[in-house]
């Protein structure tokens, strides 16, 4: 009922603050690139969906390094602690480095460099209510390009539906929020706004565990409208687009490989004859004396793809593993 009055007020446009639109940790970057129904102690899901961090224990603490494009960078990390009589709450950096630029006059004369960075800054709290998790983000967004900055205060709110112990199916309205700041008076970038709805599901006694996710559900601009192409055509890209596979294959509780699909990053990267591996992505989880380490690796063109590495472990534990 909410989404069409959504779609309706969704403005085209360039978005800013574009490290919302990486993925935090190498479990998500593995399914494909999202997934909002994991509510299964991982922490770092709570970026995806605030409502996932029921599952997650005090002390949990997250790590993520993902060597993007060139010189950029990204980083994640995300700490659970309990606050007395408030309950728990999960604090999280988001954090994209740009690299170094030249500095050039308007005749090319090189004056030195300059960097470019985008960071978020998030404060996590989830309720349970029977079957249903609630949650919420608090999000402070900075951009900033040399000496100018932007900066947002924007809010995640989520939910988790247990349908049983091997069935959840998550909702979340992401990045609610507005401007605070701009880099100058003409900037009409927006923040970008988003509604995704996945669930997950593993069928009983077999190793492989599902999620399905679907998102850019405001964007009615998600397929360019092409006269070579059917009507009926563009109306299944436009779904297809919209819906990102994985499925993890858990051989043990230490040891599980994912995999991935999304048809929207295949559609809009790939080559003109061939696809190039592009929308396609794969990893791995082992978990070492108490140490969850994931590595992942997702393909955006022919030309390469981009890695991620996530440590999670709890620091209640911490002298057990030493």
């Amino acid at each position: 009922m909410i989404l069409p009055f959504l779609a309706i007020s969704q403005a085209g446009g360039i978005n800013g603050y574009q490290v919302l639109d990486l993925s935090t940790n190498a479990r998500s970057a593995a399914l494909a690139g999202s997934a909002v129904s994991l509510a299964d102690g991982d922490i770092s899901q709570f970026f995806e969906n605030p409502a996932t961090l029921d599952s997650a224990k005090n002390g949990d603490i997250f790590f993520n390094l993902n060597p993007y494009f060139t010189d950029a960078i990204v980083f994640t990390g995300a700490y659970l602690f309990n606050v007395k009589e408030l309950g728990s709450f999960a604090v999280g950096l988001h954090y994209l480095d740009f690299g170094s630029f030249d500095r050039t006059d308007a005749a090319g004369n090189q004056l030195g460099e300059f960097s470019a960075q985008d960071y978020v800054i998030s404060i996590g709290k989830a309720h349970k209510l029977g079957p249903i998790t609630l949650g919420v983000n608090l999000k402070v967004l900075h951009s900033s390009i040399d000496s100018y900055g932007s900066t947002a205060i924007a809010g995640d709110i989520g939910g988790v539906f247990s349908v049983g112990s091997n069935w959840s199916v998550g909702m979340v309205f992401s990045n609610i929020g507005t401007r605070l700041t701009k880099f100058n008076d003409l900037e009409t970038t927006s923040i970008p706004f988003d509604v995704k709805i996945g669930t997950t599901f593993k069928p009983e006694h077999m190793p492989l565990r599902f999620t399905l996710t679907t998102g850019n559900l405001v964007d009615s601009n998600i397929v360019e409208e092409s006269s070579s192409e059917g009507r009926s055509n563009q109306q299944v890209e436009k779904i297809l687009r919209r819906v990102n596979v994985g499925a993890e294959l858990v051989l043990s509780k230490n040891f599980q490989l994912l995999f991935g699909y999304s048809h929207k990053r295949k559609q809009e990267l790939k080559l003109e004859d061939i696809g190039g591996g592009a929308g396609f992505s794969y990893g791995l989880m082992l978990n070492i004396k108490k140490i969850e380490l994931r590595y992942s690796r997702a393909t955006f063109h022919a030309a390469g793809g981009s890695s991620f590495i996530s440590l999670q472990t709890n620091l209640n534990n911490f002298k057990s593993i030493l």
